[in-house]
């Protein structure tokens, strides 16, 4: 009876996460447009497999900055052909790889029910369908932070040894990571504290004088991450930030009821697996406070790894209380389907298949607008022209829908500089703007209808003295967020 029970519950579970792999295909479907930051991505995937090297068509490399994404996105390209659909697949996989692995690891350390709220978690959660329905990094991340953590516990329990092949495995884990995005790095902290606090428990101080060694490997791959620039990896180092206004909008408004009953988790957790509670609590407070002081206070995505460890002690903490509540097996079930009934109602859930989930649905922080739409438009507007420029307020906007294609970044503060990637001019001034236009018979003009890069008085000097063509707002299928962007053109 045992057995059937226990066949019946994977079967539910992994239908759960069929299910849940199967809204993100179906969010893939419409090869809606590339945001900014996957143009890049798709960019250098396709210099990848198109001239077998990740360098720009000016001649530079970004160095280790996303290279492993760039090489699983150019193998998706050459599998399924160039399109938005091939670019995002990859994602959506180890989204479902990384519920897979939450799921059987919530089930054998802290039960069945625990299993079930987690995959539902991870299979359904607004933010996790967003994100990974996109060409990002985040949810690799995610998945590569959660196997270190996995192989950190098993340090703790499969042996005395100070160095063993789980810690080795971690550091793997952690260096692969950091080929998705230098933000992975906040891995190697948590690696180190697991050894020191092991050294202790073990008293067995001599294996620390290998901890050298790992300021060495960061140091290395902190400076192959930004393409050994040494000026960028100073600034970064040795900034911090103060401001956490927008994490209490993100938490307050938005996940509230996830970090409460997750914190009821930690505690229920610590009475019976001190080590894993602390693990899992003390990681999530440390990428929170390394996303929030040290990365950047204005994006949310950075806090993303630590969102599977919320999801275990989530689930724990809602079935500790269920477990209060009532002895019968099957009114716990019922409360553990009515507490996502009631879940449902945040809007934080999506339990019906949509071709687009907004990665804005908790902070507005992203411009999302159909870039492929205006791009098509000025393909068509500039067809048969000669000598025409196009001036963007992005960097890698033009690369990616018009290759070939001579533009200019108006940015602040780019006066007399050259886009080190890209190789575009730089202006941003009205001074440079107006020498710049004189240089060509004709170009288009792209103003992002937002507090953008590109300076307000130069926007403004745009709208009154260029020709209007045409606007381009929102994505489709996502007319809750709304963007756009309007463009402009002389000499056409």
């Amino acid at each position: 009876m045992k057995v059937k029970k226990k066949s019946i519950f994977n079967g539910i579970s992994i239908t759960l996460i069929i299910i849940g792999f199967l809204f993100r295909i179906i969010s893939l479907s419409k090869n809606l447009s590339f945001w900014n930051d996957e143009n890049h991505v798709s960019y250098f995937a396709r210099q990848w497999l198109t001239s077998g090297n990740p360098r720009s068509s000016f001649g530079t490399t970004t160095g280790l900055y996303q290279i492993a994404l760039y090489g699983i996105t150019s193998i998706s390209f050459w599998l399924l052909g160039i399109s938005e659909f091939a670019g995002r697949l990859p994602s959506a996989i180890a989204s479902v790889l990384l519920t897979i692995l939450l799921y059987y690891f919530t089930k054998r350390k802290l039960g069945e029910k625990q299993g079930l709220v987690v995959a539902v978690l991870s299979s359904f959660l607004q933010i996790q369908l967003a994100w990974s329905a996109q060409l990002r990094p985040y949810i690799w991340i995610q998945l590569l932070t959660f196997s270190v953590l996995y192989f950190l516990y098993r340090y703790l329990n499969e042996s005395h040894k100070i160095i063993d092949p789980n810690i080795i495995w971690s550091l793997v884990l952690l260096t692969f990571a950091t080929l998705f995005h230098g933000t992975a790095l906040l891995n190697l902290p948590i690696i180190v504290s697991v050894m020191i606090y092991k050294s202790i428990r073990e008293k067995d101080y001599r294996s620390l004088i290998t901890l050298p060694l790992f300021v060495v490997l960061f140091s290395l791959l902190v400076y192959y991450s930004f393409p050994g620039n040494l000026e960028i990896i100073i600034y970064h180092i040795s900034t911090f930030y103060l401001s956490t206004l927008h994490y209490r909008v993100f938490i307050t408004h938005n996940y509230l009821w996830l970090i409460m009953c997750a914190s009821v988790g930690f505690f229920a957790l610590y009475k019976r697996n001190r080590e894993l509670a602390l693990l899992l609590g003390g990681s999530i407070v440390f990428i929170f406070a390394i996303a929030i002081f040290k990365i950047n206070p204005n994006y949310v995505r950075y806090s993303l790894p630590a969102f599977p460890l919320l999801y275990i002690l989530f689930a724990e903490g809602v079935v500790s209380i269920i477990d209060k509540v009532s002895k019968k097996e099957y009114l716990r079930w019922t409360l553990v389907i009515l507490t996502f009934i009631f879940l449902s109602f945040t809007g934080k859930f999506s339990f019906w298949p949509q071709y687009y989930y907004s990665i804005n649905a908790d902070v507005r922080e992203n411009p999302i607008v159909d870039y492929k739409l205006a791009f098509a438009k000025i393909q068509t507007l500039i067809k048969d022209k000669k000598e025409v420029i196009i001036m963007d307020a992005w960097n890698d906007r033009v690369p990616w829908y018009l290759p070939g294609q001579e533009y200019i970044f108006l940015i602040k503060n780019g006066a007399g500089k050259t886009d080190p990637v890209f190789g575009e001019k730089m202006i941003g001034t009205i001074a440079e703007f107006e020498v710049e236009k004189k240089s060509f018979l004709s170009g288009v003009v792209i103003v992002e209808d937002w507090q953008s890069q590109t300076p307000e008085d130069l926007k403004e000097h745009i709208r009154k003295n260029l020709k209007f063509e045409f606007m381009v707002q929102d994505l489709p299928y996502n007319g809750n967020d709304h963007w756009g962007i309007s463009v402009y053109s002389w000499g056409i």
